[in-house]
């Protein structure tokens, strides 16, 4: 189950932001292990986990750039009629 919500963008007293609000329910292990990465890095759970959505996001974007492009030796090896 996911859950987002609409918060505010900059970060403000009582650490309001404007970022949206993403609820996920994980294996406890995960969450083991996310919160010692956290602490050894000295960030926030949701610092790390916000990193990950971003470098995984930033993959697929550039993955879908290269699937798009046109595969120019497919289409010279086309006969035409």
């Amino acid at each position: 189950m996911v859950d987002v919500r609409k918060s505010n963008a900059k970060l403000k007293m009582g650490g309001k932001t404007d970022l949206e609000r993403v609820v996920s329910y994980i294996p406890s292990e995960y969450k083991k292990e996310l919160e010692a990465w956290a602490q050894t890095d000295e960030r926030s759970v949701s610092w790390v986990v916000a990193k990950l959505i971003d470098k995984a996001l930033q993959e697929r974007r550039k993955q879908q750039r290269y699937s798009a492009l046109p595969n120019k030796l497919s289409d010279s090896s086309t006969p035409t009629a």
